[in-house]
């Protein structure tokens, strides 16, 4: 245990909130912590605007990670952002920031322990709520009992229950992201669209190896659709993936028809060309949320994860997706190098979806 925790420790032991699985009292400030990765604070979209409708003069704040601060400042939902990248370095400051916006209640929606309950307590939130809590070390100070509650279900289904803790009920899974023009100009000037032209996306980055595809398959794909005379490849991505990106563009012999987009935008014009392609291949990855956010259609690529819990569940005829079986037992999940299930995608079965959803 690090002197931070020994200090953050001794400094909640004695803290108490108040029990309950329905606040009946009047709050005027709620804060949502959803300071992780892009596609949980998107599967979190639905909880604030739900929430903004049943309440609309309450302020809501949201906790977010400070890289995905510009994606959803525009948030029509919420009134105010805090970032925090969930560091101990940051933690007292944090919380000092939280303390001084007098919030009465904090849904912990996605956030890494042993920092996010003791930031919740340290806020001087009278209601602490965090679902999937019976292992939780901290779920004393939660106003809920502790309980297990397994994903089996679209994952955004699932944190729609929080909402519960407030007497609301919603089951609009639909995901929100609000960009605004400015966020296409440079996207538009770059990518040079035409009506005769389909833009097929590539995302081969993902958060895991595990999640990846491999550079051959993807080459194999590549083949495929250029056999189409009207079809164009956009790679798309952030600057940590363009050594994946790279690597294909030298595999290839016609690099005319391919683009290589990956880190040439700020995150909020990435969004926006996702939401101009005709169609996004990806693996299970912020990207595939975003595009489900705007509505561009899909095919994801899973293995490892579970398409029940994460590909998109509204708009269905646009967003497919392909599943293969664990390859290996035990399976080392996250901590995987070698993905080898991965592999059993082939290429062909990606085009043929791909040929009906164009």
């Amino acid at each position: 245990m690090s002197l931070y925790e020994i200090l953050v420790n001794f400094l909640i032991k004695n803290k108490k909130t108040i029990k309950t699985d329905l606040v009946k009292d009047d709050f005027k400030t709620v804060c949502f912590f959803s300071n992780t990765a892009i596609g949980d604070t998107l599967f979190n979209t639905p909880v604030f605007r739900a929430f903004k409708e049943n309440f609309p003069n309450v302020k809501t704040i949201a906790l977010l990670n400070q890289n995905n601060f510009d994606l959803f400042k525009d948030d029509k939902n919420l009134d105010e952002i805090i970032t925090y990248n969930g560091k101990w370095k940051y933690f007292f400051k944090t919380a000092k920031i939280l303390k001084s916006k007098k919030i009465d209640i904090v849904f912990i929606l996605h956030s890494n322990e042993p920092q996010a309950t003791p930031l919740a307590v340290l806020s001087g939130a009278k209601y602490i709520f965090k679902l999937h809590n019976d292992k939780n070390e901290f779920n004393k100070f939660h106003s809920n009992l502790p309980k297990k509650l397994e994903v089996k279900d679209y994952v955004v289904k699932y944190r729609l229950k929080y909402l519960e803790f407030v007497g609301i009920e919603n089951q609009n899974i639909r995901m929100q992201l609000f960009l605004d023009k400015k966020d296409y100009e440079m996207v538009d000037k770059v990518l040079k669209k035409d009506d005769k032209t389909k833009y097929i996306g590539f995302q081969m980055g993902a958060s895991t190896v595990s999640r990846q595809w491999f550079l051959e398959r993807w080459v194999e794909l590549y083949n495929l659709i250029l056999q189409n005379d009207n079809y164009k490849i956009i790679l798309t991505g952030s600057n940590k993936d363009k050594v994946l990106t790279n690597a294909f563009m030298q595999k290839i012999k016609d690099k005319n028809r391919v683009l290589n987009l990956a880190g040439v935008f700020n995150i909020r014009q990435a969004a926006a060309l996702i939401d101009r392609l005709d169609i996004l291949v990806t693996p299970d990855t912020g990207p595939l949320h975003i595009a489900a956010a705007l509505k561009t259609p899909t095919i994801a690529l899973f293995a490892v994860a579970d398409p029940k819990a994460s590909n998109p569940d509204f708009d269905k005829e646009i967003h497919k997706f392909v599943k293969k079986d664990r390859t290996c037992n035990p399976c080392l999940g996250k901590r995987c190098k070698y993905q080898k299930c991965m592999l059993q995608i082939s290429a062909k079965e990606i085009y043929v979806v791909l040929k009906d959803l164009v």
